[in-house]
């Protein structure tokens, strides 16, 4: 509304408002036509419940606001420019500001005042400016200047406070009830002072209250409505806030250091209660609404309003002054008690009530001293506990002494064995400890429960998986007899349980046996536990390929290991950092996987134990995926000598070996040594887990790969197979690792003509693989790329194309090739020569630094190439591709091996000038 409409408005309320009320709307129509003012007037006459003069000062205000003076952003007054509108309220409009004439660099805060001041308005703020500059309190914003504009308002140059309104900084830092109280009593404390120096503010509010980043609250405007209400010369205050004024302000009376607490007893209310309060100036003689009535249902602490603190904002909002705190400090003083529970002089209460706070204040030592009886009760019947138990740690203690020194006495060597001298081995030690576990110690159960899990750790730290499993399995189940009851131990036990089914192959078994261990420690406080069992979820998860699941569990049990004791931690962390790194190499990110063996690495100081050798080994599996053949195998030769020296022949560690070199010789193209070394890998298999075991299959499958690539597609498929029934008879037909192998199986029969059961066996496990595994998981990629495969040999190349956008942007390390291959082939059946031609040069390339001119990947991407080159009428180039990939191919490969019958096809054509069919 414009200062022209306010006007009419004014001087219609003033004409009409003496009028009887029953003919205000008949006049009102009478002296003017338009509806909407005599509307605007009417409504304003009937809100005048609390004296004509209020509502004269409401249309003054409305006026004041239509007659702002106008400035904007850019502009300047004085030497000052204006930067940012901050705010704007009913006193005036704030603007942030910068010094303009170059004289010093200083931000302010520059106020304009709203309305036409008189000169009597103007000259009584220009006397009590230097009072309010004089106002110099750590917690008050300063006034630096003042002055009046071209058209003669006046405006004042304040410091420039950078925080938060007090509502808004307590919403956005979520305090609690006491940290509200605190900063209340902050604020309280800058009034007080404030009031020692004869200055009152007349306009406390939450808006004149800025908290700084630091939590230290900086008051506004101090002193400034008290001037400009006093130079008004009326009956009525027009710069305050009623919501937060006192009553005696909203009259125009006389108003004193009581005015200021009403105000904040109002700020008050709304921290406790942590909502607004808004008051109509008519509402002035309306008893003040208690904190408890006025909070959310929802809210927290809203019980604790009731009582203490609904009276001591009842007293400083009290209507009368003399029922109010006398002073700001004794608000501040009966807050202080109710932090303290202390009485709370408002509350008035009798004796029962000091004596309650009292004992609220010395609850801790009230709780001692019934403790104290408590305890000296049970001291007593303690001892005689405390005694037969000494008694009988004391009579384990002797039969675990005779127990070990009965387990190696055979360090003696004339008690060695029967024949005298004949040194036994480690794996015997663990033999003959475990019978003596069962014998000797049947009597004492926790004991035997405690002996048989160190028993099964060291069983799995040998090698020996089927000792171990059965021997943790034990402790369990011994640890939680009725007569033993120890839940920690238990779920320290499925901790390796669940660690030894994972490198099994059994993931879920694995996740499981870790979450019932999680659940026996609900009510316990065991932080190395529960890193542990962290830890072998983790695992789990990893064999499940949820990398993001397993690196978190892994961070998870870091932070726990990392609370222990130094030189406990200093153990468990390698192993830790170790699985985190075979969690890296399976998801395909292979440079924080070397990082993370180099490190255990280097934290062993040369010290050959098992956790380096396993360590060495992935470490060489990472060099043989980067083609380093020459770096992984004086590794993996050192460490089959060490696992065979210190574990024997028959464990665990010498397998992952036969493992890792069965692996590199393949890639490296020695087909003959990854055979014996397949060989060997399944004959100690077969004893260590059992023929019919899912570690076996995966033997299987690896030892299927190299006859496929020899081109003995007889052994390959039957291999194959046996892989793919074992898993589905021990892990179900729906395990990841399960469809991993039957998506292998059918890859392999896709490439050998075998369309229609190829697609039924690769369109089952992407679709199961999709539903279990993340989107980058490498069995999850490379089962989505055999079936992208099979869709381009069908033709389906929209279907083929889709799948492939739907391939994540990251893929994981060592696709890259298959990729490249991918695309050339649909490149291919689209009938793009030239993309295609660019596919198969890049993937060569990419094939001759990863491996080499003389291995059979290499080859293949030559053929694969001559191929296109023939099509494209090339032949030349077409045989010097082929002339270099056929030598590679008949010396590893069998006669009737595809791509070596392939390749000799291929090379017929060339040399009699004719191009390829179309498959």
């Amino acid at each position: 509304m414009n200062a022209q409409r306010w006007r009419e408005v004014r001087d219609l309320f003033e004409a009409v408002c003496d009028l009887p009320r029953d003919q205000w709307r008949a006049t009102l129509m009478q002296r003017c036509d338009d509806a909407g003012i005599v509307e605007e007037v009417f409504q304003l006459l009937r809100a005048q419940t609390v004296g004509l003069s209020r509502v004269a000062s409401r249309l003054d205000t409305a006026l004041a606001q239509a007659l702002a003076p106008e400035f904007g952003v850019g502009e300047r007054l004085g030497p000052w420019r204006l930067t940012e509108r901050i705010a704007k309220g009913g006193m005036g409009t704030v603007f942030k500001a910068e010094r303009a004439d170059g004289v010093y660099q200083r931000t302010v805060a520059i106020k304009l005042l709203h309305g036409l001041p008189g000169t009597i308005e103007v000259e009584r703020l220009a006397a009590e400016r230097q009072v309010l500059a004089d106002l110099q309190l750590p917690q008050v914003a300063r006034l630096y200047d003042g002055g009046t504009t071209p058209d003669g308002h006046p405006y004042l140059v304040m410091e420039y406070i950078d925080g938060l309104p007090l509502d808004r900084y307590c919403e956005m830092h979520k305090l609690d009830l006491p940290q509200r109280l605190r900063l209340f009593l902050d604020i309280c404390s800058v009034v007080q002072s404030a009031h020692e120096r004869l200055v009152l503010h007349c306009d406390l509010k939450p808006s004149n209250v800025l908290v700084a980043p630091g939590g230290q609250p900086v008051l506004l405007d101090f002193g400034l409505a008290r001037v400009l209400n006093d130079a008004r010369a009326k009956e009525d205050s027009g710069y305050c806030t009623p919501s937060y004024a006192s009553p005696e302000l909203m009259r125009g009376a006389h108003v004193g250091a009581a005015s200021d607490v009403y105000s904040l007893g109002v700020m008050l209310l709304e921290l406790v209660a942590a909502r607004t309060c808004v008051r109509e100036p008519q509402d002035i003689d309306v008893p003040m609404i208690l904190p408890s009535d006025h909070a959310p249902e929802t809210l927290r602490w809203r019980r604790q309003l009731r009582g203490d603190l609904d009276a001591i904002v009842r007293r400083a909002c009290a209507g009368m002054v003399a029922q109010r705190y006398r002073s700001v400090e004794a608000l501040s003083a009966d807050i202080r008690r109710y932090l303290e529970w202390r009485p709370v002089a408002a509350r008035q209460g009798g004796r029962l009530y000091e004596l309650k706070r009292g004992a609220r204040r010395n609850w801790r030592a009230i709780a001692l001293g019934s403790a104290a009886l408590v305890v000296m009760g049970a001291f007593v019947t303690g001892l005689v506990r405390t005694r037969q138990q000494a008694q009988e740690d004391a009579a384990i203690a002797k039969q675990l002494t005779d127990f070990m020194v009965g387990v190696f006495e055979t360090a003696d060597p004339f008690l060695r064995t029967e024949r005298g001298e004949e040194e036994l081995t480690s794996r015997q030690l663990l033999d003959r400890a475990a019978l003596q576990v069962s014998r000797d110690l049947d009597g004492v159960p926790a004991q035997q429960a405690r002996m048989r899990a160190v028993l099964g750790i060291a069983y799995q730290n040998s090698g020996v998986s089927s000792q171990a499993e059965r021997l943790l399995r034990q402790a369990y189940e011994g640890f939680l007899r009725e007569d033993v009851d120890r839940p920690v131990d238990a779920a320290s036990a499925l901790a390796s349980l669940s660690i030894h089914k994972t490198r099994q192959g059994n993931g879920i078994e694995g996740l499981a046996l870790a979450d019932r261990g999680l659940a026996l420690l609900a009510r316990h406080n065991a932080p190395e536990v529960v890193a542990q069992l962290y830890a072998a979820k983790a695992l789990a998860h990893t064999n499940q390929q949820q990398f993001d699941k397993a690196e978190a569990l892994f961070d998870q049990a870091r932070q726990l290991y990392e609370t222990l004791p130094n030189a406990h931690a200093e153990v468990l962390l390698p192993e830790l950092t170790y699985n985190k790194g075979i969690m890296y190499l399976r998801h395909g990110r292979q440079a924080a996987a070397e990082v993370a063996f180099r490190q255990v690495l280097a934290g062993r100081h040369g010290r050959r134990t098992s956790l380096t050798l396993a360590t060495e080994m992935r470490l060489a599996q990472i060099l043989r995926e980067q083609g380093r053949f020459d770096q992984a195998l004086p590794l993996l030769q050192s460490g089959m000598h060490r696992a065979t020296e210190l574990y024997g022949d028959q464990s665990s560690f010498v397998l992952m070996q036969h493992d890792a070199l069965a692996d590199l010789y393949r890639d490296a193209g020695n087909y003959a040594a990854a055979e014996v070394q397949y060989k060997l890998r399944q004959r100690l298999s077969a004893v260590l887990d059992g023929a019919d075991s899912v570690e076996y299959s995966m033997g299987l499958f690896n030892y299927a790969l190299l006859h496929d690539l020899r081109g003995d597609v007889v052994q390959a498929e039957r291999l194959y197979r046996q892989a793919w029934t074992l898993r589905s008879q021990k892990l179900g037909s729906q395990s990841p690792t399960t469809l991993r192998a039957q998506s292998g199986l059918g890859q392999f029969l896709m490439r050998s003509g075998r369309s229609e059961e190829a697609g039924k066996l690769l369109l089952h496990a992407d679709a199961g693989l999709a539903a279990t595994l993340p989107v980058d998981a490498p069995g999850r990629v490379q089962a989505r790329l055999d079936l992208i495969r099979w869709h381009i040999l069908q033709n389906e190349l929209a279907t083929a194309q889709a799948l492939l956008d739907e391939l994540p942007a990251r893929m994981p390390s060592g696709f890259e090739l298959p990729l490249l291959k991918v695309r050339a082939d649909l490149a291919e059946h689209r009938g793009e020569g030239a993309a295609a031609l660019a596919l198969r040069r890049t993937a060569l390339e990419y094939a001759r630094s990863l491996y080499g001119d003389d291995k059979p990947e290499t080859a293949q991407c030559r053929m694969a190439l001559a191929e296109v080159l023939l099509r494209l009428g090339h032949r030349h180039l077409a045989l010097q591709e082929l002339q270099q990939a056929l030598p590679v191919f008949r010396r590893l490969l069998l006669d009737t091996a595809p791509y070596r019958r392939k390749g000799e096809g291929l090379m017929l054509l060339a040399q009699r000038g004719q191009a390829p069919r179309e498959e």
